[in-house]
């Protein structure tokens, strides 16, 4: 991915916030608070495919959902349910989003972890978080091979709602929702988009179609 002279500015200056273009630089992957500039980064390789989940079908409750798009959501422990909220909101996609709540420690209301595991490796994550608490709700994620790296939602996004979006710099898997205190976090998610990497052609199919095209200019030589 080509860095613009805004994004140059903040790995060498070490800035956290760029506010003109919503864009933060940590480590060597990049923070994205706007999904237009998180698209458009994407779209300056088009080998990059986004696929985005709009959770417009409703999936019940259960510790393990897939969603639409291919991802498994899956909680640590078992959904208490009912729950504090008065309703079955703990890993569940209803009303065009997806609902789940967090507690670190050992809460009865919700899980500690909450893991959603891409269909196929990922090199870009980001999505429309709604109610996420301040310094409660995190994103952790692999998200430059070297390992974990935990983002607090609300701080980063500046509020409780709003677009949060990561562009490695490696491969990765999965990503984490945790919580950062023992206070239950009930937040949705909506939009939610990867971006996975159209592979190349390799070297044999590229032998395999030159050999074809040359078959095919002899046979019309000696036609």
């Amino acid at each position: 991915m080509k860095l613009n002279t805004l994004n140059s500015l903040a790995f060498a200056t070490g800035t956290v916030t760029l506010l003109l273009t919503s864009v933060s630089s940590v480590s060597a992957y990049t923070i994205y608070t706007n999904r237009t500039a998180w698209e458009a980064a994407l779209a300056t390789n088009p080998s990059y495919k986004i696929t985005t989940d709009t959770f417009s079908n409703t999936i019940s409750s259960a510790q393990s959902i897939t969603l639409d798009s291919g991802i498994v959501s899956t909680n640590s422990a078992p959904p208490t349910l009912p729950n504090q909220f008065n309703n079955n909101s703990v890993n569940v996609v209803t009303s065009g989003a997806y609902d789940n709540a967090t507690q670190a420690g050992t809460g009865n209301s919700a899980s500690n972890t909450i893991t959603w595991q891409f269909p196929a490796p990922v090199w870009a994550f980001g999505a429309d978080f709604f109610s996420a608490g301040a310094g409660r709700l995190t994103l952790i994620g692999n998200f430059d091979g070297t390992g974990d790296q935990t983002i607090l939602v609300n701080n980063t996004i500046g509020g409780r709602d709003g677009f949060l979006g990561i562009v490695g710099t490696a491969e990765f898997s999965s990503v984490v929702f945790s919580n950062n205190t023992t206070t239950v976090d009930s937040f949705e998610i909506d939009n939610a988009s990867f971006a996975t990497k159209v592979p190349e052609p390799n070297m044999v199919t590229a032998f395999a179609i030159l050999g074809g095209s040359l078959l095919l200019i002899k046979k019309a030589k000696g036609s």
